[in-house]
């Protein structure tokens, strides 16, 4: 289970800037994976390396930025079995929707820890109106209004008001149940594409989950809860979509009635992802819950 954050959002509203800044504020001691589908005037330095899928960018900070110009999954496997990287930082097209992403990611068994639409304020009477634009917003469940430095805080609260109604409106609804994909929306206010630390907290592998179930100093100020008795996928489902709304986080390794082997759990944002087969874990069932 590789953690991925997939970041959307309209032409121009600064999404490399943020994912070149988290990495390096938030990932300084994991390697990480910016996937990107034109690297642009980013202003790092670094060598370039070619490979079937695409063009890779070495960071001085450990990590990797690949611009891809094919085949989506194959180079993304490609990139993890050649670099190994910790975290996967993915962001798609200003023309494109984030949902096929999210299920790509999920089919190469990567845990998508939350869907970051970038809003550009300065600019976002220009596109709203913009059907791609509606279905980027209501794809996600983290919305971050960037360059509120160039709009008046009126304004800015007035964006952040439409943007949770086209939300409403434009989030992905189960077709057979009805049921809405997000249960929740995070809004984050920035400029120059810095985001607090907590979007990005408890981005874990596998391996560290393990470590947690035996050492619970290793989630510092989170709270580890222990379940006892294996429960229903439906009833765990229940009880993460009733988690407070300061819980924005929270991930484990869970035994499931009528699942053969413990696999591991990802709730993001009121997003809950598909169980993950964990083999050779015989330690106890537990959540790591992480909030504000």
């Amino acid at each position: 289970m590789l953690p991925a954050f997939v970041i959307t959002g309209f032409l121009g509203g600064g999404k490399t800037t943020l994912l070149l800044n988290s990495a390096r504020e938030h990932f300084s001691n994991k390697r990480v994976a910016i996937i990107v589908n034109e690297l642009g005037e980013v202003g790092v330095d670094g060598k370039v390396l070619r490979n079937a899928y695409s063009e890779v960018l070495e960071l001085p900070e450990g990590c990797i930025c690949c611009s891809l110009h094919a085949e989506f999954e194959k180079a993304i496997e490609e990139i993890r079995v050649k670099y190994e990287p910790e975290v996967l930082l993915v962001e798609t097209s200003g023309g494109a929707v984030p949902f096929p992403v999210i299920l790509s990611l999920q089919s190469l068994g990567c845990s998508v820890d939350g869907v970051l639409c970038l809003v550009d304020c300065a600019n976002f009477e220009r596109y709203k109106e913009d059907s791609t634009a509606r279905y980027q917003i209501g794809g996600s469940n983290i919305v971050v209004l960037n360059k509120t430095d160039l709009v008046a805080e009126e304004r800015v609260s007035e964006i952040d008001r439409e943007v949770r109604e086209i939300w409403n409106l434009y989030r992905p609804v189960n077709s057979f149940t009805g049921e809405a994909f997000y249960t929740k929306l995070r809004v984050y206010r920035t400029s120059y594409g810095r985001l607090p630390a907590e979007v990005f907290s408890g981005a874990y592998t596998i391996p560290e989950l393990k470590s947690i179930a035996i050492d619970h100093a290793h989630t510092h100020k989170h709270k580890v809860v222990s379940l006892l008795e294996p429960l229903d996928y439906e009833e765990l489902e229940r009880r993460l979509r009733n988690l407070p709304d300061n819980i924005i986080r929270a991930k484990g390794i869970v035994r499931l009635k009528h699942y053969p082997f413990p696999v591991a759990i990802n709730y993001s944002f009121g997003y809950i992802d598909n169980p993950v087969e964990v083999s050779g874990y015989d330690g106890p069932s537990f959540l790591v819950l992480i909030g504000n």
